[in-house]
């Protein structure tokens, strides 16, 4: 059997000493697992039925009970829709204005129906295109008509 002089027999162990902690420190970080099963995109809680989201020039009516709040009429016509209820609720308030106490969602009367507006409505309205301006230039618009020429 063959002797090991001292020195180095010295640099090996200081070798293994300083490889030691390194693979205890590797073995300590956390391991990220990613899934990328389509369960996981399906199952995020919102509503795919929901007729807002389907249909967007979808709009309904809703007479205000007593006691009604916006946030109970935003959840139960827009809840889980995957929407800024926000967004939804100034958009509420501003196609109803009257429906509204200085146009103050806080401050809804009972008794009124609310208009709800389609995603497009809002869509528009964001825009800065106003109800009157867009009836008149669907009225008015001839871009949207298809004429041929010649023969």
């Amino acid at each position: 059997m063959k002797k090991l002089n001292f020195s180095k027999v010295f640099i090996l162990s200081i070798f293994l000493f300083n490889l030691i902690p390194l693979c205890i420190s590797f073995a300590s970080e956390p391991i990220v697992v990613l899934e990328y099963s389509s369960q996981s995109s399906q199952n995020n809680g919102l509503n795919s039925s929901n007729t807002f989201i389907s249909n967007p020039n979808f709009s309904s009516k809703h007479r205000v009970k007593e006691n009604e709040t916006l946030g109970h009429i935003l959840y139960s016509y827009y809840g889980k829709s995957g929407l800024n209820l926000r967004i939804v609720e100034m958009a509420i308030v501003e196609f109803n204005p009257k429906s509204f106490r200085n146009r103050n969602p806080n401050f809804l009367f009972a008794d009124q129906n609310l208009y709800l507006p389609s995603l497009n409505e809002m869509k528009n309205l964001v825009l800065g295109k106003s109800m009157e301006k867009l009836q008149s230039n669907q009225k008015n618009n001839t871009s949207t008509h298809i004429y041929f020429f010649g023969g």
